[in-house]
Protein backbone atom coordinates (compact mmCIF):
# COMPACT_ATOMS: atom_id res chain seq x y z
CA UNK A 1 0.00 0.00 0.00
CA UNK A 2 2.98 2.28 0.98
CA UNK A 3 6.63 2.94 0.53
CA UNK A 4 7.83 2.82 4.21
CA UNK A 5 11.01 4.62 5.64
CA UNK A 6 11.91 3.14 9.29
CA UNK A 7 13.72 5.56 11.51
CA UNK A 8 14.89 2.83 13.86
CA UNK A 9 14.16 1.87 17.62
CA UNK A 10 15.99 4.77 19.70
CA UNK A 11 15.60 6.67 23.10
CA UNK A 12 15.14 10.15 23.46
CA UNK A 13 13.98 12.37 26.30
CA UNK A 14 9.92 12.55 25.81
CA UNK A 15 10.70 16.25 24.22
CA UNK A 16 12.55 14.99 21.44
CA UNK A 17 9.79 11.87 20.19
CA UNK A 18 7.27 14.67 20.55
CA UNK A 19 9.02 16.43 17.79
CA UNK A 20 10.16 13.58 16.01
CA UNK A 21 6.57 12.47 15.45
CA UNK A 22 5.30 15.43 13.94
CA UNK A 23 8.81 15.32 11.76
CA UNK A 24 7.58 12.07 10.68
CA UNK A 25 4.28 13.83 9.91
CA UNK A 26 5.56 16.68 7.87
CA UNK A 27 8.00 13.80 5.71
CA UNK A 28 5.05 12.07 4.96
CA UNK A 29 3.04 15.33 3.52
CA UNK A 30 5.54 16.49 1.63
CA UNK A 31 7.27 13.27 0.18
CA UNK A 32 3.85 10.84 0.20
CA UNK A 33 6.01 8.25 1.68
CA UNK A 34 4.69 6.42 5.02
CA UNK A 35 6.88 5.96 8.11
CA UNK A 36 7.70 3.64 10.88
CA UNK A 37 9.44 4.32 14.31
CA UNK A 38 9.65 2.33 17.71
CA UNK A 39 11.01 4.29 20.29
CA UNK A 40 11.51 4.85 24.55
CA UNK A 41 12.22 7.31 26.87
CA UNK A 42 15.40 8.12 28.72
CA UNK A 43 13.84 9.30 31.78
CA UNK A 44 10.53 8.23 32.96
CA UNK A 45 7.75 10.68 31.28
CA UNK A 46 4.19 11.86 31.57
CA UNK A 47 2.32 12.46 28.56
CA UNK A 48 -0.84 14.28 28.45
CA UNK A 49 -3.98 13.74 25.78
CA UNK A 50 -4.09 16.67 23.24
CA UNK A 51 -7.13 18.00 24.88
CA UNK A 52 -6.79 17.43 28.68
CA UNK A 53 -6.04 19.80 31.26
CA UNK A 54 -2.80 19.49 33.09
CA UNK A 55 -4.43 18.89 36.35
CA UNK A 56 -4.64 14.65 35.28
CA UNK A 57 -0.80 15.17 36.54
CA UNK A 58 -0.66 15.09 40.22
CA UNK A 59 2.50 16.22 40.83
CA UNK A 60 5.27 17.56 39.00
CA UNK A 61 9.61 17.42 39.88
CA UNK A 62 12.40 16.18 38.79
CA UNK A 63 11.74 12.40 38.66
CA UNK A 64 9.99 12.36 35.12
CA UNK A 65 9.68 14.41 32.61
CA UNK A 66 6.24 15.96 31.24
CA UNK A 67 4.45 16.46 27.58
CA UNK A 68 1.53 17.25 25.33
CA UNK A 69 0.66 15.32 22.38
CA UNK A 70 -0.68 15.93 19.34
CA UNK A 71 -3.25 12.54 20.01
CA UNK A 72 -6.10 12.52 22.26
CA UNK A 73 -6.73 10.80 24.96
CA UNK A 74 -6.03 11.11 28.47
CA UNK A 75 -2.39 10.94 30.56
CA UNK A 76 0.10 8.00 29.97
CA UNK A 77 3.55 6.91 31.28
CA UNK A 78 6.42 6.18 29.23
CA UNK A 79 9.43 4.59 30.95
CA UNK A 80 11.50 1.24 30.51
CA UNK A 81 8.39 -0.86 31.08
CA UNK A 82 7.03 -0.45 27.69
CA UNK A 83 7.75 -0.01 23.97
CA UNK A 84 5.94 2.46 21.83
CA UNK A 85 5.50 2.22 18.15
CA UNK A 86 4.69 5.45 15.88
CA UNK A 87 3.13 4.80 11.72
CA UNK A 88 2.54 8.25 9.67
CA UNK A 89 0.95 7.95 6.25
CA UNK A 90 0.38 10.44 3.34
CA UNK A 91 -3.46 11.20 3.01
CA UNK A 92 -3.31 10.03 -0.63
CA UNK A 93 -6.90 7.83 -0.66
CA UNK A 94 -5.74 4.83 0.95
CA UNK A 95 -7.62 5.36 3.87
CA UNK A 96 -11.13 6.74 3.46
CA UNK A 97 -11.21 7.64 7.55
CA UNK A 98 -9.29 7.69 10.62
CA UNK A 99 -11.16 4.55 11.73
CA UNK A 100 -9.81 2.42 8.61
CA UNK A 101 -6.23 3.59 10.07
CA UNK A 102 -6.93 2.57 13.25
CA UNK A 103 -7.93 -0.77 12.13
CA UNK A 104 -4.89 -1.36 9.56
CA UNK A 105 -1.50 -0.71 12.06
CA UNK A 106 -3.88 -2.32 15.03
CA UNK A 107 -4.12 -5.85 12.62
CA UNK A 108 -0.63 -5.77 11.97
CA UNK A 109 0.62 -4.76 15.65
CA UNK A 110 -1.83 -8.00 17.04
CA UNK A 111 -0.76 -10.15 14.23
CA UNK A 112 2.85 -9.23 15.46
CA UNK A 113 2.43 -10.24 18.97
CA UNK A 114 0.11 -13.52 17.93
CA UNK A 115 3.34 -14.66 15.55
CA UNK A 116 5.44 -14.32 18.56
CA UNK A 117 3.59 -16.55 21.09
CA UNK A 118 0.57 -14.52 22.48
CA UNK A 119 -2.27 -16.23 20.92
CA UNK A 120 -5.07 -14.74 22.54
CA UNK A 121 -3.73 -11.04 21.69
CA UNK A 122 -6.70 -9.21 19.43
CA UNK A 123 -7.76 -5.60 18.45
CA UNK A 124 -10.31 -3.79 20.19
CA UNK A 125 -10.73 -0.74 17.69
CA UNK A 126 -13.62 0.64 19.85
CA UNK A 127 -11.74 0.90 22.81
CA UNK A 128 -8.35 2.17 20.60
CA UNK A 129 -6.56 -1.23 22.22
CA UNK A 130 -5.00 -4.24 21.84
CA UNK A 131 -5.72 -6.89 24.51
CA UNK A 132 -4.90 -10.44 25.78
CA UNK A 133 -6.97 -12.68 27.73
CA UNK A 134 -9.68 -10.07 27.56
CA UNK A 135 -6.76 -7.16 29.33
CA UNK A 136 -5.05 -4.46 27.75
CA UNK A 137 -1.46 -4.92 26.66
CA UNK A 138 -1.39 -1.87 24.57
CA UNK A 139 -3.32 1.19 23.66
CA UNK A 140 -2.89 4.10 20.84
CA UNK A 141 -3.89 6.99 19.82
CA UNK A 142 -4.65 9.16 16.56
CA UNK A 143 -3.87 12.48 14.47
CA UNK A 144 -5.87 12.63 11.03
CA UNK A 145 -4.25 15.85 9.60
CA UNK A 146 -5.21 17.43 6.27
CA UNK A 147 -2.28 15.90 4.59
CA UNK A 148 -1.02 13.08 6.46
CA UNK A 149 -1.98 11.18 9.45
CA UNK A 150 -0.62 9.14 12.30
CA UNK A 151 -1.17 6.28 14.91
CA UNK A 152 0.86 6.12 17.72
CA UNK A 153 0.71 3.99 20.77
CA UNK A 154 2.55 1.81 23.45
CA UNK A 155 3.02 -2.11 23.99
CA UNK A 156 3.67 -3.18 28.06
CA UNK A 157 6.53 -4.84 27.63
CA UNK A 158 7.44 -5.68 31.59
CA UNK A 159 5.08 -4.48 34.79
CA UNK A 160 4.21 -0.64 35.38
CA UNK A 161 5.38 0.46 38.72
CA UNK A 162 1.91 1.41 39.61
CA UNK A 163 2.76 3.10 42.98
CA UNK A 164 4.99 5.41 41.06
CA UNK A 165 2.32 6.00 38.47
CA UNK A 166 -0.19 7.07 40.87
CA UNK A 167 1.77 8.84 43.02
CA UNK A 168 2.75 11.08 39.54
CA UNK A 169 -1.15 10.88 37.98
CA UNK A 170 -4.33 10.17 38.58
CA UNK A 171 -5.66 6.60 38.25
CA UNK A 172 -9.56 6.70 38.16
CA UNK A 173 -12.26 3.79 39.89
CA UNK A 174 -15.58 3.10 38.79
CA UNK A 175 -18.25 2.11 40.23
CA UNK A 176 -20.11 -0.88 38.27
CA UNK A 177 -23.11 -2.22 39.96
CA UNK A 178 -22.23 -2.45 43.66
CA UNK A 179 -19.04 -2.94 42.97
CA UNK A 180 -15.78 -0.39 43.01
CA UNK A 181 -12.81 -1.44 40.34
CA UNK A 182 -9.69 0.64 39.66
CA UNK A 183 -6.85 1.19 36.98
CA UNK A 184 -4.62 0.97 39.72
CA UNK A 185 -5.46 -2.87 39.79
CA UNK A 186 -5.85 -3.14 35.96
CA UNK A 187 -2.40 -1.68 35.66
CA UNK A 188 -1.24 -4.28 38.08
CA UNK A 189 -3.12 -7.42 36.74
CA UNK A 190 -2.18 -6.15 32.93
CA UNK A 191 -0.34 -8.70 31.03
CA UNK A 192 3.22 -8.17 29.64
CA UNK A 193 4.64 -9.37 26.43
CA UNK A 194 8.52 -10.35 27.89
CA UNK A 195 6.07 -12.73 30.11
CA UNK A 196 4.62 -14.31 27.23
CA UNK A 197 6.34 -14.39 24.44
CA UNK A 198 8.19 -17.39 22.89
CA UNK A 199 12.11 -17.29 23.19
CA UNK A 200 14.03 -19.50 20.97
CA UNK A 201 16.51 -20.07 24.16
CA UNK A 202 16.41 -19.66 27.90
CA UNK A 203 17.25 -15.81 28.39
CA UNK A 204 17.07 -14.20 31.99
CA UNK A 205 14.33 -11.42 32.57
CA UNK A 206 16.50 -8.57 31.90
CA UNK A 207 17.85 -10.40 28.57
CA UNK A 208 14.42 -11.49 27.63
CA UNK A 209 12.99 -7.87 27.96
CA UNK A 210 15.47 -6.30 25.68
CA UNK A 211 14.95 -9.72 22.96
CA UNK A 212 10.60 -8.83 23.31
CA UNK A 213 11.29 -5.56 22.33
CA UNK A 214 13.48 -6.41 19.10
CA UNK A 215 11.30 -9.23 18.20
CA UNK A 216 8.43 -6.92 17.98
CA UNK A 217 10.15 -4.62 16.11
CA UNK A 218 11.45 -7.42 13.45
CA UNK A 219 7.57 -8.76 13.40
CA UNK A 220 6.05 -5.68 12.63
CA UNK A 221 8.90 -4.33 10.25
CA UNK A 222 8.60 -7.67 8.26
CA UNK A 223 4.82 -7.74 7.66
CA UNK A 224 4.35 -4.13 6.99
CA UNK A 225 7.08 -3.71 4.57
CA UNK A 226 8.16 -7.35 3.62
CA UNK A 227 11.70 -5.96 4.32
CA UNK A 228 11.18 -3.57 1.85
CA UNK A 229 12.26 -0.45 3.11
CA UNK A 230 14.31 2.27 2.97
CA UNK A 231 16.39 3.30 7.12
CA UNK A 232 16.50 7.14 8.22
CA UNK A 233 19.50 7.93 10.35
CA UNK A 234 18.59 9.96 13.64
CA UNK A 235 21.55 12.48 13.77
CA UNK A 236 21.70 16.24 15.58
CA UNK A 237 20.90 17.35 11.91
CA UNK A 238 17.18 15.63 11.96
CA UNK A 239 16.93 16.61 15.60
CA UNK A 240 17.27 19.77 15.09
CA UNK A 241 15.05 19.92 12.04
CA UNK A 242 12.09 18.14 14.47
CA UNK A 243 12.90 20.92 17.26
CA UNK A 244 12.34 23.56 14.61
CA UNK A 245 9.24 22.14 12.90
CA UNK A 246 7.95 22.49 16.74
CA UNK A 247 9.17 25.67 17.90
CA UNK A 248 7.18 26.85 14.54
CA UNK A 249 3.79 25.39 16.24
CA UNK A 250 3.86 26.08 19.31
CA UNK A 251 6.37 26.82 22.36
CA UNK A 252 6.82 24.36 25.34
CA UNK A 253 5.21 26.36 28.35
CA UNK A 254 1.88 27.16 26.23
CA UNK A 255 1.38 24.28 24.69
CA UNK A 256 1.95 22.00 27.80
CA UNK A 257 0.22 23.95 30.03
CA UNK A 258 -2.91 25.54 28.20
CA UNK A 259 -2.75 23.41 24.65
CA UNK A 260 -2.28 26.97 22.75
CA UNK A 261 -1.99 27.64 20.32
CA UNK A 262 -4.29 24.41 19.32
CA UNK A 263 -3.91 23.04 16.16
CA UNK A 264 -6.72 24.67 13.39
CA UNK A 265 -8.60 23.15 10.16
CA UNK A 266 -6.49 23.87 8.28
CA UNK A 267 -3.96 21.56 9.03
CA UNK A 268 -6.05 19.10 11.06
CA UNK A 269 -9.32 17.41 9.80
CA UNK A 270 -9.75 15.15 13.26
CA UNK A 271 -8.23 14.94 16.31
CA UNK A 272 -10.65 11.16 17.37
CA UNK A 273 -12.02 12.08 20.64
CA UNK A 274 -11.35 15.98 20.85
CA UNK A 275 -12.45 19.66 19.46
CA UNK A 276 -9.49 21.22 18.00
CA UNK A 277 -9.84 24.59 20.28
CA UNK A 278 -12.60 22.66 23.29
CA UNK A 279 -12.24 23.25 26.85
CA UNK A 280 -9.40 21.17 28.25
CA UNK A 281 -11.02 17.85 30.38
CA UNK A 282 -10.40 17.47 33.84
CA UNK A 283 -10.62 14.22 35.56
CA UNK A 284 -9.87 11.98 32.94
CA UNK A 285 -8.30 8.26 33.94
CA UNK A 286 -5.77 6.49 33.12
CA UNK A 287 -5.33 6.92 28.65
CA UNK A 288 -5.10 3.11 28.14
CA UNK A 289 -8.58 2.63 29.80
CA UNK A 290 -10.50 5.82 29.05
CA UNK A 291 -12.13 3.75 25.81
CA UNK A 292 -12.91 0.83 27.84
CA UNK A 293 -16.50 -0.22 28.25
CA UNK A 294 -17.80 -1.05 31.73
CA UNK A 295 -17.99 -4.45 30.81
CA UNK A 296 -14.77 -5.16 29.56
CA UNK A 297 -13.17 -2.83 32.61
CA UNK A 298 -14.46 -4.92 35.15
CA UNK A 299 -13.02 -8.58 33.68
CA UNK A 300 -9.25 -6.29 33.85
CA UNK A 301 -9.99 -5.18 37.68
CA UNK A 302 -10.37 -7.32 41.17
CA UNK A 303 -13.20 -5.30 43.01
CA UNK A 304 -11.80 -3.60 45.83
CA UNK A 305 -14.86 -4.31 48.32
CA UNK A 306 -14.30 -8.25 47.31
Amino acid sequence: MFDYEYWGLNNFDISKNMALEELMLDESAKRKIAGIRFWNVNKDSAVLGYGEDVSGIKKRDASFDLARRITGGSHVEFDNSCLAYTFTVPRDGSFRHYEDMRKYFAEYVTQALVNLGLDDAYADNKASTINVNGKVIASHALFWGVESALLHGLILIDHYNVDKIAERMLLSKRQIGKKIYSEADALRQAPVVSELIDAPYTIDKASKFEYAKKAIEREVLSLLTKGRHSKILINDKTLERANKLVQSTHTDSRWLDTRNPPYTKEAVEAIPGEELNGTLKKGLGYCMYIEVDDNNFKEMSIPENE
